[in-house]
């Protein structure tokens, strides 16, 4: 018997000294920065997951608070007239939580229309009012606190010793 894997042995030592070696090295980098892109894009895309459902969960708990401006409602001295009786400072005090320290000053509630305001005392020296308004049907609620507004702005016809004009 003849062999004839002769011209097929040639052949394949032929291949074999003109093909190379394997670059197995630059595979394996290139594999490792693919990896490593997919590593990076799934933990941005978890941690923006993250930051929208924290986020989410924020502004739904956020968004069923009660308002905290919605205080309760002194109860009107003078029901029933258009504009009401001026309030007490007790009356007020049931309306707002002052920061601890501070207090109503002794100078009393200076009242115009439906509009009030009381002198409050900080402990660091100073003084700032607060602003209450009357409306028929809820009574006074705590409305905003400053040193003057404007008049006009609040809608008084009459000039008001809380006011600038």
């Amino acid at each position: 018997m003849t062999d004839h894997f002769g011209p097929l042995r040639q052949a394949m030592s032929d291949l074999s000294e003109h093909g190379g070696s394997a670059d197995l090295y630059e595979r394996s980098l290139r594999r490792s920065r693919q990896s490593q892109r997919r590593a990076t894009l799934v933990t941005g895309t978890t941690a923006a997951a993250v930051v929208l459902a924290l986020g989410g969960t924020v502004a739904f708990v956020t968004s069923h608070r009660p308002d905290p401006w919605a205080t309760p409602a002194a109860a009107p001295s003078g029901a029933g007239s258009e504009e009401p009786d001026c309030p007490s400072v007790e009356a007020l005090g049931d309306l707002v939580e002052l920061p601890q320290g501070w207090s109503f000053g002794s100078v009393g509630v200076q009242c115009a229309q439906t509009w009030a305001a009381a002198d409050v005392q900080r402990p660091g020296g100073g003084s700032v009012r607060y602003l209450f308004h009357y409306t028929a049907g809820t009574g006074w609620r705590y409305h905003d606190q400053g040193t003057e507004w404007d008049c006009a702005e609040l809608g008084l016809t009459q000039p008001a010793p809380f006011c600038t004009s």
